[in-house]
């Protein structure tokens, strides 16, 4: 039998008296996990303390009638929008492996988890699945222009985001610029936008649109919701490890040395896990179009904390 222990004498006496010192596997479904989870561990050995994370909280299940419940109640409500006019679209992915929203969250351990609020359940914020679904349009179109210069890619993303093509007078349209005219506008810190995003301007104002009619600009509202994705069946914990090898030089006290002691700090994650991604707009085109790019973007991207090492990725 799997069980966890609240080992903490530091909780306030209200709290120690609602929690038992041991919740065994058939009460957790008793329990909302986001509490349990913000229970560090305390350890005043040496007179020391030592806040750490509570590595038996990767034991926890959650009745899996409770997250289909969740899945259907939040299907249904979404459902509802085709009242109005809104087309839907949804697909089921799983973490290839590992998986960590909001990492650098507060939590009395310093490394955290996106958890909702109310069901207490790992999730993945819409505005998550937004930014990474806009972040791989941006590095998709970019590459197809084959500039050698990687810094130009923020004059390029200022580009899709300010473009004005809008203006009914074409005169005053960007697109109708002079180079030096585009150059200066387009410019970002010392980074000056070249000769072949001045033509990405002139001849491809149907990839801008479809940037600004997706994602918003600050004078445009998006025409397509990402919504919050919530797991489709057991959600899966594993605790993991990074290990800063030179604490006092992240800390900028003293210079990355041998000599420094590495400091493991363990974090909880999510593994091979499925979730339920749902989009929505009232133009069925851009909706299809939006939901190819989040599908690559999950894959090619991943969402999340430290993608640059393998978490995040979906199959």
């Amino acid at each position: 039998m799997s069980s966890i222990k609240i080992n903490n004498k530091y909780l306030p006496c209200d709290t120690k008296e609602l929690l038992p010192q041991v919740i065994p596997d058939q009460q957790f479904k008793e329990y909302n996990f986001a509490m349990i989870y913000n229970l560090p561990q305390i350890d005043d050995r040496d007179r020391k303390i030592r806040i750490r994370i509570n590595e038996e909280i990767e034991r926890f299940r959650w009745d899996e009638k409770f997250i289909n419940s969740i899945g259907k109640r939040f299907a249904c409500s979404i459902e509802k929008i085709k009242d109005c006019g809104f087309s839907i679209e949804s697909f089921i992915s799983q973490v290839s492996w590992r998986m960590v929203i909001g990492l650098g969250a507060s939590h009395p351990q310093e490394t955290s988890m996106t958890l909702h609020h109310i069901y207490g359940i790992p999730y993945i914020p819409g505005s998550a699945v937004k930014g990474v679904t806009r972040h791989w349009f941006i590095l998709k179109e970019f590459d197809a222009l084959d500039l050698e210069n990687f810094e130009q890619i923020s004059c390029f993303e200022k580009i899709l985001e300010e473009a004005n093509l809008d203006n009914k007078d074409e005169n005053e349209r960007d697109d109708k610029f002079l180079e030096e005219e585009f150059k200066e506008k387009f410019k970002v810190g010392d980074t000056v936008p070249d000769n072949k995003l001045y033509n990405f301007l002139k001849m491809q104002q149907g990839t801008i649109g479809l940037y600004q009619n997706i994602f918003g600009t600050q004078n445009k509202i998006g025409k397509v919701i990402f919504f919050d994705a919530y797991p489709a069946g057991r959600i899966n914990l594993k605790m993991d490890v990074m290990t800063p090898h030179y604490p006092q030089y992240y800390s900028k006290e003293n210079p990355p040395s041998d000599w420094q002691s590495p400091n493991p700090v363990k974090f909880l994650t999510v593994e091979k896990t499925s979730f339920n991604f749902y989009l929505s707009s009232k133009d069925v085109e851009l909706l299809n179009q939006s939901k190819s790019y989040l599908e690559e973007a999950l894959k090619k991207c991943g969402i999340g904390a430290k993608t640059a090492i393998g978490y995040g990725y979906f199959h």
